[in-house]
């Protein structure tokens, strides 16, 4: 098992942060720095809250693990995004580009949104919010581009792999839930569904209602080409969870109303179901991956193996 580490350890810099936001506003011309805070929530780079006497902002800090390459990946999906009219937040420029590199660390600046995710608001989202949110992964979806693979442990597709390395650590009456989870998924002919751009990580964490109403979506680091079906599992297992409405209802929910937008095949509505108990699945085994092997013991894994936990006995309870 590996040693915890905080975000700002996750990122080529050391000592304090207060000379590095400096630089970062001058560079991006956003005012003098009056305080900043870590973000202490997620398991990828280092996102930092910088007040100025203009407005907050966000900084996100690639962490040191990733290759130039990601990062030109990662922002040439927030420009596409951004383009197709996806509500995120506004990206700021420095010199002509949303990348700025001081120090050894990269990072993209964009304007805080004040509001707060449904993580925060520990709640699911209102039918009204709901059909906002499937608005913008449908929007998403109909992105016309494909960007480099990036293996996410994380995603659906890669359970198999996901459960080789974590099944040591489940407990046998979980194991046993689990193991028929992955039994089902194999049944999906998940290579004959349609496949589109997808976020791929469209859970409480991700998604921000602001103070005015608006839905925002976050963090755009895993997306992938996928099975469709890929985004609406997510929001189904995660986002819309609620231990008084079922798994199955949730995803007939969630089938009905996209199609509002971007009809589904039958195929979709058909394997949708057991697509979003894999993502169920894949919550519990992510957060034995976090406590067990990356050394990340915290109230956040927590939260992940409870969820996952509770979903699959909801979901495959006698």
């Amino acid at each position: 098992m590996t040693e915890a580490q905080t975000p700002t350890d996750r990122i080529a810099y050391t000592g304090n942060l207060a000379p590095l936001i400096e630089r970062v506003a001058e560079a991006y011309g956003v005012g003098t720095p009056t305080g900043h805070s870590v973000v202490e929530v997620g398991y990828e780079d280092c996102n930092v809250i910088i007040e100025t006497e203009q407005d907050r902002f966000l900084a996100k800090m690639f962490a040191k693990t990733r290759k130039p390459e990601e990062i030109t990946r990662y922002t040439d999906i927030m420009r596409k995004v951004v383009e197709a009219g996806v509500h995120h937040p506004e990206l700021m420029t420095a010199n002509g580009d949303i990348v700025y590199t001081d120090s050894g660390v990269s990072l993209v600046l964009m304007r805080f949104i004040e509001g707060k995710t449904f993580f925060e608001l520990d709640r699911a989202p209102d039918d009204n919010e709901r059909r906002a949110i499937l608005e913008q992964a449908a929007k998403i979806n109909a992105i016309d581009y494909e960007p480099p693979y990036l293996f996410d442990s994380w995603a659906i597709p890669n359970i198999s792999e996901m459960f080789d390395k974590v099944k040591q650590y489940i407990e046998p009456d979980d194991l046993a839930l689990v193991e028929q989870v992955i039994a089902e998924y194999r049944a999906i002919p998940v290579d004959e569904l349609p496949h589109s751009f997808v976020h791929g990580d469209f859970t409480k964490t991700n998604i921000l209602k602001s103070d005015n109403g608006e839905i925002y979506v976050l963090d755009f680091s895993v997306a992938n080409r996928y099975p469709r079906l890929q985004e609406l599992a997510v929001i189904a297992a995660n986002l819309l969870h609620d231990d008084k409405i079922s798994l199955d209802e949730r995803c007939q929910v969630v089938a009905d109303e996209y199609s509002q937008f971007s009809e589904l095949t039958e195929a979709e509505r058909q394997h949708l179901p057991a697509y979003a108990l894999a993502g169920v699945a894949m919550e519990l085994m992510g957060a034995h991956q976090e406590k067990f092997i990356n050394g990340n013991d915290t109230d956040e894994t927590d939260y992940w193996l409870n969820l996952g936990r509770a979903g699959l006995r909801q979901a495959l309870s006698k």
